[in-house]
């Protein structure tokens, strides 16, 4: 297989023509340019994309940071991230900006093959997963920036883009979402992009924007699909080479047999303590209380292990869910989110339905509820959002619940620092690049 070079349209923002990145990784000599796409290859510059987006097998690397800034996770490693201070001049910052313009700046060539040949049934997935990805870049980027400059691939190099904001970033991403549901075919394996994907992602938009009634249209829209279901093989969701039938959309990086010890174990598992050959520098935990918080025949319970940490005298608990891989695996969305999105935006409209929480504790083996357990909508909420984190722990989603569930700007001002914070700063590299560009409110250049 030869390797592809695409060429960025800015660095970072600016996408300048000239820079490349690689799109797979064997011999280098092979171009490509919007003059060469065709239908044929339209597929393999998807997979470049999410190469692109995973820095070349290196999401882990910055995967996890929210999480370690939110409730859940406890970090030695990364103490500003811990605190909620992270400095401008920090390097992880560069990726958690870089990598997803690198995707938009693939993506964009794609959507522009596409809609110059709107009649060509064949390209109609891969445009619909260009269109998914875009919108998840965004997606990426706002949570972690607010509003950040839009760009198309058009743009003249000359020109330095300028911030757009947060509403109109939002906006774009609705957009590609929409037309994404509209590309994509249903759901048949988890590397692919699919409508249930799409739609579920813009669910969780929509749900984090208080948008509820659509959130719940389309989170029961996935529900009835008839395309997924729940298993009761927790783990296998989570392995690059199992298409679960709940693994709804996951990135997996291309393989690097000469060591299982990279991906999110790495930065999540306990190390040595806990055995010979097991990955993880030890420094990094899980809450006790989402742990405690499982009852004994929870399915999801085994996928901790409590030993002592690398830099403390505690035995603390580590997560265990991701596996050790060579082919280390990303999930993006997942098809139990859907029940609890909608559970969550019916509450949030007033009305205590356990239907869609409960289908999910069932699959879950844990215990179900009645309607009549909550006093009202708020006190369902409350264990929608336990509910959440046993859930999703580890998997980049509780620093958006925290806002949702409005913890957010309490857990930030606890540590001594403006809840301004909830955004991180943009790189300190992009203003020597863009100097029109602005910095977030209470950090420096």
């Amino acid at each position: 297989m030869k390797l592809l070079i695409y060429p960025l349209l800015l660095s970072s923002l600016l996408l300048a023509a000239s820079c490349s990145q690689k799109l797979d990784d064997l011999v280098p000599d092979t171009r490509i340019s919007f003059d060469n796409l065709s239908s044929s290859n339209l597929p393999l510059v998807i997979n470049g994309a999410k190469l692109s987006f995973m820095n070349n097998n290196s999401l882990y690397l910055f995967y996890s940071y929210q999480d370690v800034m939110s409730d859940d996770i406890t970090s030695l490693t990364f103490p500003t991230w811990e605190g909620n201070n992270v400095s401008p001049l920090d390097n992880g910052l560069t990726y958690i900006f870089k990598q997803p313009y690198a995707t938009i700046a693939t993506v964009n060539m794609v959507i522009r093959y596409e809609q110059e040949h709107a009649g060509d049934s064949t390209i109609r997935g891969a445009a619909g997963e260009a269109y998914l990805l875009r919108a998840y870049a965004y997606n990426w980027l706002s949570d972690h920036f607010g509003g950040v400059p839009l760009v198309y691939g058009n743009e003249d190099p000359r020109q330095r883009a300028t911030r757009n904001t947060l509403a109109e970033v939002r906006q774009q991403m609705e957009k590609d979402y929409q037309k994404a549901i509209t590309l994509l075919p249903d759901y048949t394996n988890a590397t692919i992009g699919s409508k249930q994907a799409a739609q579920l992602l813009l669910a969780r938009l929509y749900l984090n924007t208080g948008r509820n009634e659509e959130a719940l249209t389309l989170a029961n829209t996935v529900i009835s699909s008839g395309k997924l279901s729940l298993t009761s093989n927790f783990g296998d969701i989570f392995k690059s080479g199992v298409n679960s039938p709940e693994a709804l959309y996951k990135l997996n990086e291309t393989p690097a047999p000469t060591t299982d010890k990279y991906g999110l174990p790495n930065w999540l598992g306990p190390g040595a303590a806990a055995g010979a050959n097991i990955a993880g520098n030890g420094n990094n935990w899980i809450d006790s209380a989402i742990v405690k918080s499982y009852e004994s025949t929870d399915i999801r319970r085994p996928f901790f292990t409590k030993v002592k940490g690398a830099g403390i005298t505690e035995q603390v608990y580590f997560l265990t869910k991701f596996p050790q891989e060579s082919v280390n695996s990303y999930p993006i969305c997942r098809y139990s989110e859907a029940f609890l999105i909608a559970a969550e935006a019916t509450a949030r409209k007033g009305t205590v339905d356990v239907t869609a929480y409960n289908q999910l504790r069932s699959a879950r083996k844990a215990s179900i509820k009645n309607n009549t357990d909550f006093a009202n909508a708020a006190a369902f909420l409350v264990d929608i959002e336990a509910e959440r984190r046993r859930e999703f722990v580890g998997e980049h989603q509780r620093w958006q619940d925290m806002e949702r569930f409005g913890k957010r700007e309490a857990w930030i001002k606890s540590y001594g620092v403006p809840s301004s914070h909830a955004l991180l700063p943009l790189p300190s590299r992009e203003f020597s690049i863009n100097p029109y560009l602005e910095q977030n409110p209470d950090y420096s250049k």
